[in-house]
Parts: C-alpha cells; sequence; structure tokens
C-alpha cells in the first residue's frame, strides 16, 4: 500500500459509496484490467489480477446482476473532475461536449454485441427490430498549461446508449441533466451542427444551460421587430422581423454585422481570423415566443475554407471566447480515440446492462488517465524513451508507462532500474480491492 501513489487511492475510494463492499472488489480488479490492457479483448481477463479461488463470473455479474445507478456514476465522475481541476474553486463558466460515436442514420455502425432491440410499442410502418446503434458522450472541456502556451483538453464524464425511438439531441439534455451540474455556475454545452437543433435547445434552456454550436448554411435567423409604434393592426403583435438565410447575411445585412479580429491556431500555426456578429432571433423553440441568440461568422483570410457559421445562447460570452471554446470541441473527437483504444467496440456481453455500463467504466479510466496526462494529477511513471516517439504526456503513453510500471520482474532485464517497485506497485493495487 505504500507504493500506491495516493492520487490513484484518493480517485478510487472516491467511487466506494457507489458499490456494495463486496461488489467494490470486482470493481477494482476490472479497473486494473482496463487500465493494464487485459479487459480490452474480454472483461473475464481482468481475473488475471485477483488469487487463484476468484472466480471469474463475478466480473461478469458487475455489468449484469449487481445493482449501480448510471446517474449516480456519472454524477461521481463529474464531481471528481472537477474536483481536481479547480481546486480553488470553480470559473464562472463551465463548457462541455457532446457528441455521437456514429452518425445517426440507418445503416450505421452497431455497437458489439448488440444485434437487435425490440420495440416495445407496435408502431405501424417501422421495422420490428432497431438498427443504427451509437454512443452519446459528455466530456468536461478545460485548458491546461503546456511549454507552448495552454491548449484545450477534455474528459469524458458520461455516456448513454442511443437507439431508435429518442433523437440523439434528446439524448444529450438527459446527459445534462445527470451529471448534476453544480449550480452557481453558467454552463456552455458545445455541439456541432448534427446535434444542434430545436429539441436541444429546448431541453439544455430547460435546466438552465447554454449552447454554443455550429448551424448549417441555410439556417434562417431574424432579426428583432423594428421598434417604434406600428401601424394598426389585427392579431397578434409581431415578434420577428426580417428573415435571412446565414450564408447571406454578409452580403444583404451587412451594416448590422460588427467585425471583430482575433488570433487563432489554424492547421498547426497561428492566423489572424475575422468574425462578424450579430444578435439574431430563433423562431420554433418554444411556442409562442423567440430564443435571442447571437450569431457569428468566422473566416480565415489566406485559406480556402468555408466560413463557421456559429450560433449561441449565451448573450454574456464574448464572441473570442465562443470562438475559441467552439475550437476545442474537437477535443471529445480525441477522446473518442482514446476509449475505443481502450476498447469500446470489444464488450461481448449480452445484457442490454452490461452495454449501458461499459462505457461508463472506461469514462472513468480515461478520465483518470487523462488528468495524469495533462499534468493534473502527479504520478511517478517510468519513462519509455522511444526513439521513433517523443511525447510521453499522451493517453495512450501514460497507459504504457502504466504497464510498464507493473509489468512483472521476470520480464524484465536484470539490469532495469524499475525492478525494485514493479511488482510490488501491482500487488499493493490488487490489495487495495481485497476484502
Amino acid at each position: 500500500m505504500d507504493s500506491l501513489p495516493s492520487e490513484l487511492v484518493s480517485f478510487l475510494q472516491a467511487l466506494r459509496p457507489l458499490f456494495r463492499a463486496e461488489v467494490f472488489v470486482h470493481f477494482g480488479y476490472l479497473m486494473a484490467g482496463i487500465l493494464m490492457g487485459e479487459a480490452k479483448y474480454g472483461t473475464v481477463r481482468a481475473s488475471v489480477f485477483a488469487g487463484a479461488d476468484y472466480w471469474p463470473q463475478r466480473l461478469s455479474d458487475l455489468f449484469c446482476r449487481h445493482k449501480l445507478s448510471h446517474q449516480a456514476l456519472m454524477a461521481m465522475l463529474t464531481a471528481l473532475a472537477l474536483h481536481y481541476l479547480y481546486p480553488g474553486g470553480l470559473p464562472v463558466r463551465l463548457f462541455w461536449i457532446a457528441d455521437a460515436t456514429h452518425a445517426e442514420k440507418p445503416y450505421g455502425r452497431q455497437i458489439a454485441s448488440v444485434g437487435l432491440f425490440h420495440r416495445t410499442k407496435r408502431v405501424v410502418g417501422q421495422a420490428r427490430h432497431l438498427q443504427g446503434h451509437c454512443y452519446v458522450f459528455a466530456a468536461h472541456l478545460y485548458q491546461y498549461a503546456t511549454t507552448r502556451g495552454r491548449r484545450w483538453a477534455s474528459v469524458l464524464v458520461g455516456a448513454l446508449l442511443y437507439v431508435k425511438g429518442r433523437s440523439i439531441p434528446t439524448l444529450v439534455a438527459v446527459l445534462a441533466k445527470h451529471l448534476r451540474l453544480p449550480a452557481g455556475v453558467r454552463h456552455v454545452w458545445l455541439g456541432d451542427r448534427g446535434i444542434l437543433s430545436r429539441p436541444l435547445l429546448r431541453g439544455l434552456a430547460t435546466v438552465g444551460h447554454f449552447t454554443v454550436g455550429r448551424v448549417r448554411c441555410n439556417q434562417v435567423v431574424y432579426f428583432p421587430a423594428a421598434a417604434g409604434p406600428s401601424p394598426v393592426r389585427r392579431g397578434r403583435p409581431r415578434l420577428y422581423g426580417e428573415a435571412c438565410r446565414v450564408d447571406q447575411l454578409r452580403r444583404r445585412y451587412g451594416c448590422r454585422l460588427r467585425q471583430h479580429t482575433l488570433a487563432l491556431r489554424v492547421r498547426g500555426r497561428e492566423r489572424l481570423v475575422r468574425v462578424w456578429e450579430t444578435a439574431v432571433l430563433l423562431r420554433g423553440v418554444w411556442p409562442g415566443r423567440a430564443l435571442p441568440a447571437r450569431l457569428l461568422i468566422v473566416t480565415v483570410p489566406g485559406l480556402k475554407l468555408q466560413p463557421w457559421y456559429l450560433l449561441t445562447t449565451d448573450l454574456d460570452l464574448v464572441p473570442a471566447d465562443v470562438v475559441r471554446a467552439y475550437d476545442g470541441r474537437y477535443q471529445i473527437e480525441v477522446n473518442f480515440d482514446e476509449v475505443k483504444e481502450l476498447g469500446l467496440g470489444h464488450y461481448q456481453g449480452r445484457s442490454g446492462q452490461g452495454v449501458r455500463r461499459w462505457p461508463l467504466f472506461l469514462c472513468a479510466a480515461q478520465l483518470l488517465l487523462k488528468l495524469i496526462a495533462t499534468g493534473v494529477l502527479t504520478v511517478k511513471l517510468p519513462t519509455l524513451n522511444w526513439p521513433w516517439y517523443d511525447r510521453e504526456d499522451t493517453v495512450g503513453q501514460v497507459r504504457r508507462r502504466l504497464i510498464d510500471l507493473c509489468r512483472p520482474r521476470i520480464s524484465r532485464p536484470k539490469e532495469s532500474e524499475a525492478n525494485v517497485e514493479n511488482s510490488v506497485w501491482l500487488r499493493s493495487f490488487c490489495s487495495l480491492f481485497s476484502p
């Protein structure tokens, strides 16, 4: 126990209240298997960290039989992420990212081990079986210091299984409720143009959250109605003014746009970016009233890139911060690569509950590895010193360094300096979860 890093102990012990005492032992073996790579191609392989009298079926019971609140686990992961990232107190505004692993298409790839889901209610004209499954993930976006300045990074804190019946934007709003985000802070969700829609805006506004996302070029927005006395007319008062597509705003209403210039990292180096912004109204989100928003048009002079059309419902957010925050939205794509490397598509269970729990366990492992990789958690790990790869601060490399630390002594060369701690570290890690 003395050789076990205290940061790793405190992180895992914080999840103990969610499990019964005997179940937490199995969870510890599973987390060890995920971190060491044994559970990637079969969760039962995590039993190698247990004793000879351990029954591997208990790992399957962790997915199918034992009770575990998915909402409580996601809320705990969110609380842990905020605790480690902001020890001095929460900032005024927190950014969150939502995205799906695959496109919402009938021919989309299925999740491993889930062939067909059955409809609970017969719908005329629709098939009895559902296809096109994916996971909808939520991640927290933050900045960390590097030798080249501050960079964006994100950690996964929750996931839901998507099947036909409820749309992905609706699931994002449900995720926002499951995370149990702290009050008194402005929460801003970042989404791509495939997710930003009226159901998403409506669902997030219900819980008091804001949205920043990219809209399509044919999105129609409205200007506020002209102020002053209006002619006498019957019916309801006029709420909307002129309507225009976002790709025609610069040509038709250039006088209403305010221009800004900022520096943004594009294609590997800092470039000057031009931003035009204006206040608009959105129609159809709420019945009988408009939703105020701000529209931004982003262009990069000198590059043949299509303009970005960004929309935000947080009217107090500075346009430069809107552009920089959306630029960090791509970090969730990096998280997808990391969690797939941990074994997202390799779960071979047959129960729907196990399919829903597997990404949550991977979120816990990815959160721990990402905090170590970005320097938030300081854990002493050996350096690999590969001549063909000089980075030691990626999630994959941190995981390999952790495996190198826990490798049994018999597989190391005799003159290695890590012989003293490697096997002791692994035995101490597993003894943490022993009854």
